[in-house]
């Protein structure tokens, strides 16, 4: 019976490494069917020189999943016993939110734009009996929560009109028993939030009720906070929001990849000059990303753990996040689909390899290497 299943699975991913070369849009589908079914072999290469300290927990390898891949509850715990060291369910919403999506992909650049106003997913209320199932699996799981209302006077929700503040701490009451860390989440261009995230007013409001709420809702375990940051902060906003941040005293900062085309009017891929609305994810945006780490490892002097997010398809990919600053990475869902999460153990190699040929003995002497002096290979 075993040897049936595994030569299911080596069938599976003949016919996905086939797929993913004609049509990445099938690809994307057949990866959340193989991952679910457990078709994609599971294991991978370990080196203790990824392994890292965060919060005071051991990570193996930096590399984790990000939102956006697993909106159902149904794909990260495969992900996780794969290799990946953490992941993130959502963004998940209140209410249920289906928007219409459209879905561009450029195969040569490896790089998706998709449309969408707001965060499609099933709302909160579905992922939470899948979270109280797993909560004593030894896995660093973390949910995104998102609002992706247009303004605050159109947040209508549940027959009433919901502060931003209100409905954070709402959504945080939910889910802080159940799991390891909260993103707040305000790297949607469609959300007033994302333009909102400059100003310490509005903000430092809603991270300190939500840090109440965690100590509340959460006393003995208490999920780490964490805020994702748009990745088209420009120069004089990248202080702004790093000390916002700090004084708010969170736990980490995400910098999330999609670039929002509707800030970025001058973008070309393959030839073709984008149109002026959606987000571009992908490998196109490793630079904005990499860029934006830089700025924030800076001004918070890395007081605060970086996550970066996006962007990355090689071990050198990886590598200019932790030398700009990032503790972390999250592989996004472009990754995943022209890629699969067998990339996790090229990355990891590549990674490796890279920290033996730059002289150093640890990924976190690596963290943020760009502002040290030059360190020469032995």
């Amino acid at each position: 019976m075993e040897k049936s299943h595994n030569a299911g699975n080596f069938l599976f991913m003949i016919f996905w490494w086939f797929v993913q070369r004609l049509n990445p849009h099938w690809a994307h589908r057949l990866l959340y069917w193989g991952l679910r079914d457990g078709s994609f072999p599971s294991g991978h290469c370990k080196d203790p020189r990824l392994t890292i300290n965060v919060w005071g927990r051991d990570f193996l390898t930096p590399i984790g999943i990000g939102d956006g891949v697993d909106k159902r509850g149904n794909i990260l715990d495969s992900l996780i016993q794969m290799g990946f060291s953490f992941g993130e369910f959502g963004p998940y919403t209140l209410e249920k939110e289906m928007p219409q999506i459209q879905t561009t992909y450029y195969k040569k650049s490896q790089a998706v734009v998709v449309d969408c106003d707001g965060y499609r997913n099933p709302g909160l209320t579905k992922i939470l009996p899948w979270l109280v199932k797993r909560r004593y699996l030894p896995h660093f799981i973390g949910i995104d929560l998102a609002i992706p209302a247009e303004s605050e006077d159109l947040n209508i929700k549940q027959g009433r009109r919901f502060t931003y503040r209100d409905e954070f701490v709402l959504m945080t009451q939910k889910v802080a028993p159940f799991v390891d860390f909260i993103t707040i989440d305000f790297s949607h261009p469609s959300s007033e939030l994302c333009t909102m995230v400059v100003d310490a007013s509005t903000i430092m409001p809603i991270l300190r009720a939500v840090k109440e709420t965690i100590a509340r809702a959460a006393p003995i375990q208490k999920p780490k906070l964490l805020v994702k940051i748009p990745v088209d902060l420009n120069a004089m906003e990248a202080p702004l929001v790093a000390q916002i941040l700090f004084d708010s005293q969170i736990d980490g900062i995400v910098i999330a990849g999609p670039v929002s085309l509707n800030k970025n009017t001058s973008m070309r891929l393959e030839g073709k000059r984008l149109e002026p609305q959606g987000m571009l994810s992908g490998k196109p945006a490793h630079d904005a990303v990499r860029e934006l780490i830089r700025k924030i490892y800076h001004y918070t002097q890395n007081r605060m753990p970086i996550i970066a997010c996006g962007g990355i398809f090689t071990g050198q990919d990886a590598m200019d996040y932790v030398q700009a600053g990032a503790s972390l990475i999250f592989l996004d869902q472009a990754t995943l689909t022209y890629e699969g999460p067998t990339i996790l153990n090229k990355i990891d190699k590549e990674l490796a390899d890279l920290l033996q040929e730059k002289g150093f003995a640890t990924l976190r002497d690596a963290i943020g290497s760009d502002f040290k002096e030059t360190k020469t290979p032995d």
